[in-house]
C-alpha cells in the first residue's frame, strides 16, 4: 500500500467556492472554470501556510503574522492554467509605508513564501504596485513596479493579475487599460496563495480565480512520509509495562493500594469517555510554533494528543479488565493514523509536538500486540510507520540540548525499545548521558529551562518537569534493557536524582525558587497545567514524580503524591500513578540486554489503603479473579470495571 499522492481533501471547499466544477471533478485546461471565495467561512480548501488566519462575516483575516516571510493563505489542490486570472479585494491593518499585501501565482510548494517560488503581485500601504518572483534564498527579483493612487490601508483595494503563456498584465479596480505588464519566458502553471507582509495584516473581501485546474501538490521540504511498506516480523522489545508490572497493578487494586486502588477508576472513565470518541488523524501532521500562535499551536497538536491517549488509555484498560470493547477501539486509533497520516512536517513545533504526544501510541502499541485485538499484519504496518515516520521525526531535533532534545530522545527510546532495536537502545542510552551532562549543573538546577519565558522565569519550574519527565521516562526503558540511567552522575557530580530533589522542593515550596522574583501565584503549572485546569481537566505536570519516589525516594516527594493523589498527564505517559506508582523495583537487570527485572508490590502508601470508601477488589465471594486476557501474550488481569 505505497502512498504516493500529497493530499489536501476540500471537498467542503468545493460545495463553497468552485463554479463549474461538479465534485468529483476533474478539470480540463479550458480556461472556462471558475473559483470563487467570499470567506463567509474559512473553508478547507486553503491552508494556512504561514501566520495565523480566520474568516467571518465575509472576510479573511490574518490574526498573527508569520515571524519571518510574512502570512500565507495558500489554495490547495487547485492552480492556474497559463491562460487564467486572479482577482482579489483586500485591505491591509498596520505596518510602516512599505508593508505590502497582494498574491502569488503559479507558486511550486502549498508552504512556499514569496522568495521560494512563484510571482507575487503586490500593493505596498503607500500605493507602490509591483510584480515580484521568487529567487530563492530569501531573495526576489522585481519585474515591474509603479506609483498608483492605490492606499489599501485606508480602502478597499482590487487587483487582477491576467496570465497569458508568457505574458502577466496587472489591473486595479476597473480601470480598463493595465498598470504593469510583465513578459517572462518562465511563466508556468502553479498554485495561488494570498500573501502580506509581516509587519501588518491583511483583510481579503473576496477572491475569484479563472482558468482553474486541479493540481497535485508537491510535499513540503521538511516533511517526513512512510513508504506504506509494514516492519519484518521481528520480537519486539519491552517499553514500559511488562506482563509483570500489569499483574502487580492488578494486585494492588484488588487489595486496596494505593494510588492503584483510586488510579484505576480514573482509568476506566477515560476509556469509557475514549469509547465514544473517534480517531481524527490529519493526512499532514504539522504544527505552528507555540509562542506566534497558541491558539492555533494547541488546535493542530490537540489530534494527536487526544488520540495518543486515547489509544493507551483503551489498551491499558483492555489489558487489565479484558473488554474486548476497549481493545478493539484502541486498534482503531493505532490503524486510523497509519492509515491515513501521509506526512510529518518537522518544521516549527511539529517535531517536538509529535515526539513528546505520539510515545503514548508506542506504549498502547505495547500492550495491544499479540491479542485477538490487533491483528499481526495491522501491527506490522504500525511498526512501519514507527520506524519510517517517527523515528526519523524524533531524529530531526535530538540534536538539541534543552527539552527539546529530551522529548527527541523519549520517542526515539520507547521506539527502538519496542522494536527490539539493540544498537539503537545503547546510542539511546549514550545520547542520554550527554544531556544528563548537560542538562544538569552543578546544584541540580537545568539551565536551559529555569529561566524560561525571555528571562523571566515563571515557566521556569514548568519547563524543568517538562524536560525531566522524558529524561525518567527514558531512564525507565533503558532500565529495562540494562542501562542504568538513574544512578549516573554527570562531570558537575550530579544526575537525574539531584535534579529531581531541587524541582521537587520548589514544587513545595514555590518561594524557595531563586529564578524568579515575581508574585509566585504566577508560576506557571508548578503541579498541573493551568489552561487546562481552568476548563475543569486536572491533568499534572508532575506526574514523574511517582517514578521519581521508587528511583529517589524523599520525605518531600512523599509529601507531595500524597497530596495531589493518583495522578495523570498529557504527555507520553499518562496514568503513571497506576502503573508506577509505588511499584519500586528491587533487582536491577544487570548488564545490557534483554533483561526483565522483579517488581514488589510494597505497602504502597500504608496511610491511605483501605481508608473510608477504598473498594473491597478482593476477598469476597464474587470478587475478581485472575485471568488471561483474550487472547493476550502470557497472562494478564481481569479486574472489575
Amino acid at each position: 500500500m505505497t502512498k504516493t499522492r500529497w493530499p489536501s481533501s476540500i471537498a467542503a471547499g468545493l460545495v463553497l467556492a468552485l463554479v463549474g466544477l461538479a465534485p468529483p471533478a476533474v478539470a480540463e485546461t479550458t480556461g472556462d472554470t471558475t473559483f470563487r471565495d467570499d470567506f463567509d467561512t474559512l473553508s478547507r480548501a486553503w491552508a494556512q501556510a504561514a501566520g495565523s488566519w480566520e474568516a467571518s462575516g465575509g472576510t479573511a483575516r490574518v490574526v498573527t503574522p508569520g515571524s519571518t516571510r510574512g502570512s500565507v493563505l495558500a489554495l490547495l489542490d487547485y492552480g492556474l492554467e497559463p491562460t487564467s486570472s486572479a482577482t482579489a479585494t483586500f485591505r491591509t491593518e498596520g505596518g510602516g509605508e512599505t508593508a505590502w499585501a497582494g498574491f502569488t501565482v503559479h507558486r511550486a510548494g502549498p508552504t512556499d513564501d514569496y522568495t521560494q517560488s512563484g510571482y507575487t503581485i503586490l500593493v505596498r500601504n503607500n500605493g507602490e504596485l509591483a510584480v515580484i518572483e521568487a529567487a530563492g534564498n530569501a531573495a526576489v527579483t522585481y519585474h515591474a513596479r509603479t506609483a498608483t493612487d492605490a492606499r489599501p490601508g485606508a480602502n478597499w483595494v482590487t487587483v487582477t493579475a491576467r496570465l497569458d503563456g508568457p505574458q502577466l498584465s496587472v489591473t486595479l479596480g476597473d480601470a480598463a487599460a493595465p498598470a504593469l505588464t510583465v513578459a517572462d519566458g518562465t511563466f508556468t502553471s502553479g498554485g495561488f496563495s494570498l500573501a502580506a507582509h509581516r509587519d501588518l495584516r491583511m483583510v481579503v473581501d473576496s477572491v475569484e480565480l479563472t482558468g482553474v485546474s486541479e493540481r497535485t501538490e508537491p510535499a513540503p521540504a521538511d516533511c517526513i512520509a512512510w513508504s506504506g511498506e509494514p516492519a519484518a516480523s521481528s520480537a519486539r522489545g519491552t517499553v514500559l509495562n511488562d506482563e509483570e508490572r500489569l499483574d502487580t497493578v492488578a494486585e494492588r487494586v484488588r487489595d486496596g493500594v494505593e494510588p492503584q486502588v483510586s488510579a484505576f477508576p480514573r482509568l476506566i472513565d477515560d476509556a469509557d469517555a475514549g469509547l465514544q470518541r473517534q480517531p481524527a488523524p490529519p493526512e499532514r501532521f504539522f504544527v505552528p510554533f507555540f509562542y506566534n500562535n497558541p491558539t492555533a499551536h494547541r488546535a493542530a497538536r490537540d489530534g494527536l494528543q487526544n488520540d495518543a491517549n486515547t489509544a493507551y488509555q483503551l489498551a491499558l484498560a483492555y489489558r487489565l479488565t479484558g473488554d474486548t470493547a476497549y481493545g478493539a477501539h484502541a486498534a482503531a486509533f493505532l490503524d486510523a493514523w497509519t492509515g491515513t497520516v501521509e506526512c510529518v512536517r518537522t518544521s516549527e513545533d511539529s517535531a517536538l509536538a509529535f515526539s513528546y504526544h505520539f510515545p503514548a501510541f508506542v506504549l498502547a502499541a505495547e500492550l495491544l500486540r499479540g491479542t485477538d485485538a490487533w491483528p499481526a499484519e495491522r501491527e506490522a504496518a504500525f511498526a512501519g510507520f514507527l520506524r519510517e515516520t517517527a523515528l526519523p521525526v524524533a531524529d530531526s531535533i535530538m540534536h538539541r540540548d534543552n527539552n527539546w532534545g529530551s522529548w527527541a530522545l523519549e520517542l526515539t527510546t520507547a521506539g527502538v525499545a519496542y522494536l527490539g532495536d539493540a544498537a539503537g537502545l545503547q546510542a539511546a542510552h549514550e545520547r542520554a548521558v550527554e544531556l544528563v551532562e548537560h542538562q544538569i549543573d552543578a546544584n541540580g538546577h537545568m539551565p536551559e529551562e529555569v529561566t524560561r519565558n525571555n528571562g523571566v522565569g515563571d515557566y521556569g519550574i514548568w519547563y524543568t518537569h517538562f524536560s525531566l519527565l522524558p529524561l525518567m521516562l527514558v531512564a525507565e526503558t533503558l532500565d529495562l534493557h540494562g542501562y542504568d540511567l538513574h544512578s549516573y552522575v554527570n562531570a558537575n557530580g550530579t544526575g537525574l536524582g539531584d535534579a529531581v530533589e531541587q524541582v521537587s522542593g520548589w514544587v513545595a515550596d514555590p518561594e524557595s525558587f531563586p529564578y524568579y522574583t515575581g508574585d509566585v501565584a504566577k508560576l506557571a503549572n508548578v503541579r498541573t497545567i493551568d489552561y487546562l485546569r481552568a476548563t475543569g481537566v486536572i491533568a499534572h505536570s508532575m506526574s514523574y514524580f511517582e517514578l521519581a519516589q521508587n528511583r529517589y525516594p524523599s520525605e518531600v516527594l512523599e509529601g507531595l503524591l500524597a497530596d495531589e493523589g493518583a495522578m495523570t498527564t498529557i504527555h507520553s505517559a499518562p496514568h503513571l500513578s497506576l502503573t508506577h506508582g509505588g511499584i519500586v523495583e528491587t533487582a536491577h537487570p544487570g548488564t545490557p540486554g534483554p533483561g526483565v527485572p522483579s517488581w514488589a508490590g510494597g505497602p504502597g502508601r500504608p496511610e491511605w489503603a483501605g481508608g473510608p470508601g477504598a473498594p473491597a477488589w478482593a476477598g469476597g465471594p464474587g470478587g475478581p479473579q485472575w485471568s488471561g486476557a483474550p487472547g493476550g501474550p502470557g497472562h494478564a488481569v481481569v479486574l472489575p470495571r
